[in-house]
């Protein structure tokens, strides 16, 4: 369900790399619609006026910051400047069926670890870690079906929602950057459920669409009043990275980023 892809400067660097890396790989069973062209040439191609959502509510409920809040609405403008129809809308989703399919797939990402010719010591692991590798051994069969059926109705809802809007516009987190350390992977008294409700009191935003498969990008579109980089989420229908690209190319040229680099901080620890 989950697909990372990379970190880059630029919306084109993004599209390029897309371009190497596009296409199912080989007995893959589920697979995303193939694109029409060269996804480098979406990042100047006109997008026309698009229906455009925005929200700033965290469906887990979570406080968004408001710094954080105001990018959002601050690229939306944007796009309403641009000639797009901009409107307050979001998907209606159960969030307890986000959390249980998220649960589901970090078990299943475990389980090879059972498999695997010597398990892997308990004291060389950190404690989440071991937390999912004991969840996964624990696990029966019809609590990962329930995962996947949680998963579908995510899905289901985000399309419903996708039927009548061509992209929705969110902040990537719910506040500017934790400092280091503040979400501690090897700190005993998780949960499976209960460190991904720390995370997502961070970052409520984006799981919902790994799950449901769109296609989402963060784009470093504000800045915090001490100079931390702040994320905006653009979210397309299934199956449209090319409206994605060529939304996030617009953004890339009305509210350029290039020029901003972060403070470097040197001294003795």
């Amino acid at each position: 369900m989950l697909s990372e892809f990379a970190l880059t400067r630029t919306v084109r660097d993004t599209a390029r790399l897309l371009d190497v890396v596009a296409g199912p790989g080989l007995g893959d069973a589920f697979t995303a619609p193939p694109p029409t062209g060269r996804y480098a040439d979406e990042v100047t191609a006109d997008p026309g006026r698009l229906r455009v959502a925005v929200t700033t509510r965290a469906w887990s409920g979570a406080a968004v910051d408001g710094e954080v809040a105001q990018a959002a609405v601050r690229a939306a403008e944007c796009l309403a400047g641009l000639g797009h129809h901009v409107d307050v809308a979001s998907p209606v989703l159960d969030w307890e069926s986000v959390v249980s399919a998220v649960a589901a797939e970090a078990v299943a990402s475990a389980a090879p670890f059972l498999l695997a010719p010597r398990q892997p010591p308990a004291e060389r692991l950190e404690a989440v870690s071991r937390v999912m590798i004991a969840a996964a051994r624990e696990r029966r069969a019809v609590d990962l079906v329930a995962g996947l059926n949680a998963a579908g109705r995510v899905s289901r809802a985000v399309a419903r929602f996708f039927a009548d809007t061509d992209l929705l516009v969110t902040p990537t987190l719910a506040r500017p950057p934790a400092p280091h350390g503040t979400l501690d992977y090897d700190e005993d008294g998780h949960t499976v459920e209960g460190w991904l409700r720390t995370l997502f009191d961070h970052g409520p935003f984006t799981a919902v669409f790994n799950i449901a498969g769109q296609p989402a990008i963060s784009l470093p579109l504000g800045e915090s009043a001490h100079g931390l980089p702040i994320g905006v989420q653009l979210v397309a229908a299934h199956g449209r990275e090319d409206l994605l690209l060529r939304v996030a190319g617009q953004l890339e040229q009305a509210l350029p980023w290039a020029h901003r680099t972060p403070a470097v901080h040197a001294g003795h620890g």
